[in-house]
């Protein structure tokens, strides 16, 4: 697991492009939020928020989002 300090995990996340989705679920894991409601649930938030219980920032760079998608 990866010593990041939340805040630091969060801009990195942003620097890096991360999926918002992802994201917003790893924040709310990271916080112990309590989680979305079943039907707002994305592959990609339930991966972050997962992530987000551990506090484990190994797997944010696979949901890196290209900027150059066009």
């Amino acid at each position: 697991m990866s010593e990041l300090s939340y805040y630091d995990a969060v801009c990195r996340m942003i620097e890096l492009n991360v999926d918002p989705e992802y994201m917003e679920g790893w924040m709310g894991g990271y916080l112990r939020n309590s989680r979305r409601e079943e039907h707002e649930i994305t592959a990609e938030y339930s991966s972050g928020f997962e992530d987000g219980l551990e506090r484990d920032t190994r797997h944010f760079c696979s949901w890196v989002i290209p900027l150059d998608t066009a």
